[in-house]
């Protein structure tokens, strides 16, 4: 209401005192007029005193009166219509004024956003505080994907704030590298000789032990420099590699090599976990002894690695607090599952029905194994298709007479045939 008053006192500037005196002089007017028609009233009915004339005169003037009254509402009507156009027509331009200043407002303010948060990420990552610094690294990006969505944004801004970004993220990245190979030291073999007995036994795993509480701790928390990594996305890819790693030249080799131990050998803020050879009793490793000694391998991992608490960003929820252990597992049970049935399992199926019995202590050895793994949350879910490998020795066990049977049978096909006879006429 204020703002149509004051657009109308300022546009066009209606006469207000000489409306005023208009309709103040028409008011007396009709008072007057109410008067005289009441006096006649009073007279014609009254008084019974006829005045015809009188009458006409007054209905004359009362119908001049209500066309001046119809003119200057008309008036007053159209030029108020006329400054009120105007008024939303000011308004309305107001508005869009506002809806543009406010824009630009919004844009300013996730520029500062996006500033400050690089400004707390640098400090943050001097003083080696992890996740706050990857934290504010989000928020940058954050304010940057906004930033992009608004049409019509300088270009080059754009261009620049993504570029130091990339940068931003890279350097942190590099930090957070450099952090994680101090955790997890990886001596691998000669790629010549990856392969071999004898390069697994020269590899070695350098694992950093947890300070106590009486020793000064000089760097950053596992679980800080992990979480870094979530936060930034990164985790999945960095410990995808390590699985890789610790399936290829730890895992299967273990199970490959039956003359193949692991064992740890201490130092002071170390702990390193080494292989040796002794020799085999089989040509196979047998199921309990392969999982004895993967349980000892992720043992050693639960300890001084894997047993880190995350917060793993979700789509559909705030957030899911895993282990590191389980993402790890998740990872590589499928493909280390597979490796233990295909190398260790299948040559442990009986090749006669009398020693079915003895195959009780390897599904036991499975179940154990299973459940040491779960323990250590390296494997969630109930029974795997390792266990259920295990479980059905009788169809295996089955299918095994069968494949005996087609390769003698095969080979019978296929041998040569020596002993003839000839046939005489006589015969």
């Amino acid at each position: 209401g204020s703002l149509v008053a004051a657009v109308l006192a300022h546009s066009g500037r209606l006469d207000k005192e000489d409306l005023g005196t208009r309709i103040g002089r028409l008011s007396r007017r009709v008072e007057e007029l109410k008067g005289e028609v009441c006096n006649m009233i009073n007279k014609k009915y009254n008084e019974f005193l006829p005045s015809m004339q009188s009458a006409e005169d007054l209905v004359s003037q009362v119908d001049g009166l209500s066309s001046n009254i119809d003119l200057l509402r008309a008036g007053i009507e159209n030029e108020v219509q006329r400054d009120l156009n105007v008024a939303v027509a000011e308004f309305t331009e107001l508005k869009q004024q506002l809806e543009r200043d406010t824009l630009v407002l919004s844009i300013l303010r996730k520029l500062q956003e996006f500033d400050t948060a690089i400004k707390e990420y640098n400090t943050a990552l001097l003083e080696k505080k992890y996740v706050a610094a990857a934290q504010q690294l989000e928020k940058a990006r954050s304010s940057l994907k906004m930033l992009e969505s608004r049409k019509g944004f300088e270009l080059k801004i754009l261009k620049a704030l993504g570029t130091e970004l990339t940068v931003q993220t890279q350097n942190m990245l590099y930090h957070l590298g450099e952090e994680w190979q101090k955790l997890a030291v990886w001596k691998l073999p000669p790629s010549k000789e990856s392969h071999s007995l004898e390069s697994v036994m020269h590899l070695e795993v350098q694992l950093h032990t947890v300070p106590s509480k009486e020793e000064e701790v000089t760097g950053p928390p596992v679980a800080a420099v992990l979480q870094a990594f979530a936060v930034l996305g990164e985790l999945h890819t960095k410990l995808k590699v390590f699985g890789q790693l610790l399936l290829k030249y730890i895992l299967k080799p273990l199970i490959s090599y039956p003359s193949l131990q692991p064992f740890t050998e201490e130092q002071s803020d170390v702990i390193i976990l080494k292989f040796k050879s002794k020799e085999p009793n089989l040509n196979h490793s047998s199921p309990v002894e392969v999982f004895d000694k993967i349980k000892l391998v992720f043992e050693v991992l639960h300890k001084y690695l894997l047993n880190v608490p995350l917060e793993q960003p979700m789509e559909d929820e705030e957030g899911c607090r895993v282990t590191l252990a389980e993402l790890l597992g998740g990872m590589i049970w499928e493909e280390l599952s597979d490796c233990l049935i295909q190398n260790c399992l299948v040559n442990s199926i009986p090749t006669n029905s009398s020693k079915l019995e003895q195959y009780i202590e390897v599904i036991k050895s499975t179940e154990e194994f299973e459940k040491a793994l779960k323990n250590m949350r390296v494997l969630r879910g109930d029974t795997t298709d390792l266990l259920k490998y295990a479980r059905n020795v009788n169809s295996h066990f089955a299918n095994k007479k069968c494949q005996d049977v087609i390769v003698t049978a095969r080979n019978l096909m296929t041998s040569e045939i020596h002993n003839t006879v000839k046939v005489t006429v006589d015969a």
